[in-house]
């Protein structure tokens, strides 16, 4: 098949990325053997085609970044030696994820993700004496390449491999054929790989609604914040600093500073402001500032200006990757126009982040679907964007360009391996408990024993050591991921309709558009993927709870046991483990058990239900005059919840007139709730 050179360029996120660089796209393809591949930022030569390593320190800054083909001498006993002929196919293939269609940005993603479980792969058939082009042909060596693949990366070698089959008309061949892919993925080793850990809720809330403030604070001060930043900047320039400190580690022209001596000569017509908390307070910001970063006195000056724009980038950042499920990589491409609202025939209006993706599927615009509630930080986020990329003339009101970005500003030193390239966030743990110690008050996230429960309660795995009582949580970023889709589905304040959090921040939208399978839409597959096995894993969880005394059936602990049987091949389970919660979780997903929680404890109905159990709980209870369902299980530890709901419902039925639609349905729900409290209070 003829390939359009039209198609080819190099993604990679570097300055020396563009077109008239001799390395940005190849002359044909497959490229010639001389081809200069790799080039310095002086348009030096670094690596051609055919050499055995292609060192990628141009465009990462990082002298240990490089693939070697395997095909050169053996650096080390436990380097990969491949043949010349499987070299060039991994050649061809490292070339197509760089340069081809829809090329690979980041060179750390395609060394760990691509390029290393694919050269084993091909040194192993290269060990074999085979083509591996030809491994379809080799079943028994596909189940060998089974074996010697990493667990944890075996469901991402073939998303790769499936990928690299559909290129195949490009490329000329194929790694393996469709039956290939099968027959591996039939041999793929059992993996039960440590869990990213869940945020217990208490701990969950306490993080967000910082999150929250800190972003309504700053929206609160936007104005006075821009003029003062504004103001700043002026100050500077008129001043000539730049120019002046070429070179220099100081320079005597800092508008913040007290004047000292007599200006004359050089220093005449300097502007000395005074220290930088005076101009604060002037612009009204002050208190908004020594609130978040801390106080303005002393040596203090402007660079905590700095450090506060930066604090709300990564609350921005924080709260969207709380509310959208996205990896940190990929909030951190979310641009201007990033936030869009897409008007659904039977929904309304959905509130969806588009950006780019970062893992074995990248596009440039795919979609998340969030809470309106992330509409303050995109604000506060292209905000502090405007300024910063305003101060060295890159922002304009028709771009659309990143909203996290590095100190560009005149009184930050950016360092020259950072400059034009997309920064990296810092790890979430060193965010809030180094960087920001202040703002995300550690005593608020120190974990009490029923946060280590619940988080052992969702993750068994969670490390003893890192994770103990008294100690503030570890926060990371993928943390954030994961509890947002365990919460999405471990809810039971809420009917399945409405699918959400208390704080009704992760809102109905998300389960039920991702549910429906919107093909108009590009939803982020990975995060489709990510629910749905939070889904079962959710019900796996609290199904391994349903064996105790805890939640009690109408009918009986034989009906209950009964209930749970399926799940087991009708042998009664009496301890609660992590096997319990994996076996459920499997039949869950075989659609032999079903549980949701509710109101009053758990619905294991296999189907659709006429009842909710949230809007109405007397038709599941028995308020309506006949037996409880029997699919029902009631939760004594929804009691005090259940008395509040219960001491509510006799309130409006003081004020409600008798003989009323209204009336007659709160009885019912009286009628169940007492029947509720009944049971569970039985001996």
């Amino acid at each position: 098949m003829h390939v359009s050179l039209d198609q080819f360029g190099l993604a990679i996120e570097t300055p020396l990325a563009v077109p008239t660089s001799r390395c940005y796209r190849p002359p044909s393809w497959p490229p010639p053997r001389g081809w200069v591949c790799i080039e310095d930022q002086y348009g030096n030569e670094v690596a051609k085609w055919e050499d055995h390593i292609w060192p990628f320190y141009p465009w990462t800054g990082n002298n240990d970044s490089s693939i070697n083909f395997g095909d050169g001498p053996q650096l080390n006993s436990r380097s990969h030696q491949i043949d010349p002929a499987n070299a060039d196919i991994l050649r061809e293939l490292v070339g197509w994820r760089l340069w081809g269609p829809r090329g690979a940005k980041n060179i750390s993603s395609l060394l760990t993700g691509f390029v290393e479980p694919i050269r084993k792969v091909i040194a192993l058939c290269s060990q074999h004496k085979i083509l591996v082009s030809n491994l379809s042909r080799y079943p028994a060596l596909i189940e060998e390449v089974a074996r010697s693949m990493a667990p944890s990366s075996f469901a991402k070698v073939v998303a790769e491999l499936d990928r690299l089959r559909d290129a195949r008309e490009f490329l000329g061949f194929e790694l393996l054929d469709q039956a290939g892919i099968q027959r591996l993925k039939a041999a793929q080793p059992d993996h039960n790989p440590g869990q990213t850990e869940y945020i217990p809720s208490r701990i969950w809330t306490c993080f967000v609604m910082r999150l929250k403030e800190c972003l309504d604070d700053y929206l609160a001060h936007q104005q006075q914040i821009e003029a003062c930043f504004a103001f700043c900047v002026d100050a500077y320039e008129k001043n000539g600093v730049k120019e002046d400190r070429m070179g220099k580690k100081q320079s005597k022209r800092i508008p913040f500073q007290n004047p000292t001596g007599r200006l004359t000569g050089k220093r005449s017509g300097i502007a000395y402001l005074g220290p930088f908390g005076d101009t604060a307070q002037r612009f009204g910001i002050r208190d908004a500032l020594e609130r978040w970063v801390g106080r303005l006195e002393g040596g203090r000056g402007i660079a905590a200006f700095s450090k506060y724009l930066s604090l709300i980038q990564y609350a921005g950042l924080a709260d969207v990757l709380s509310f959208t499920l996205m990896r940190v990589a990929e909030g951190v491409s979310i641009r201007k126009n990033c936030l869009v609202w897409h008007d659904d025939a039977v929904y309304g209006l959905i509130p969806l982040i588009q950006a780019e993706t970062t893992k074995t599927d990248p596009d440039e615009n795919a979609l998340w679907i969030t809470s309106p509630s992330v509409e303050p930080a995109i604000r506060a986020l292209n905000s502090v964007a405007r300024m910063r990329l305003s101060c060295v003339g890159e922002w304009t009101d028709a771009g659309n360009h990143y909203l996290i970005n590095d100190p560009v500003e005149p009184w930050s030193r950016p360092k020259k391996a950072e400059m034009g390239l997309r920064p990296r966030a810092r790890d979430l743990n060193e965010v809030v408990s180094k960087l920001f110690p202040g703002p995300f008050d550690l005593q608020q996230l120190t974990i009490t024993e029923e946060d280590l429960k619940i988080a052992r309660a969702v993750s068994p795995t969670l490390n003893r050591d890192l994770f103990q009582v008294g100690t503030p949580w570890r926060l990371a970023w993928h943390q954030l991921r994961r509890t947002g889709a365990v919460n999405m589905f471990a809810s039971g304040d809420i009917s399945d309709s409405s699918m959400q959090l208390q704080m009704k921040h992760l809102t109905r939208w998300m389960p039920l558009y991702y549910g429906r399978g919107n093909t108009s839409l590009h939803l982020n597959e990975a995060t489709r993927v990510l629910l749905v096995n939070a889904q079962y894993e959710a019900m796996g969880r609290q199904l391994a709870a349903v064996q105790t005394d805890r939640f009690v059936s109408p009918y009986g602990d034989d009906h209950k046991e009964k209930l749970l049987s399926s799940a087991s091949d009708e042998t009664p389970v009496n301890l609660i483990s992590e096997d319990d919660a994996a076996s459920y979780e499997k039949a869950a997903r075989q659609y032999h058990i079903s549980f949701r929680r509710t109101v009053l404890g758990g619905c294991m109905k296999n189907g659709a239900c006429d009842g909710d159990c949230v809007s109405s709980v007397g038709d599941c209870a028995g308020g309506d005059g006949k037996e409880p369902c029997s699919n029902v299980l009631f939760d004594r530890n929804r009691a005090e919840s259940n008395q509040i709901r219960l001491d509510g419902v006799v309130k409006q039925l003081e004020i409600t007139p008798p003989d009323t639609p209204r009336y007659r349905h709160l009885e019912q729900e009286r009628r169940g709730l007492e029947n509720y409290f009944v049971y569970i209070n039985r001996p």
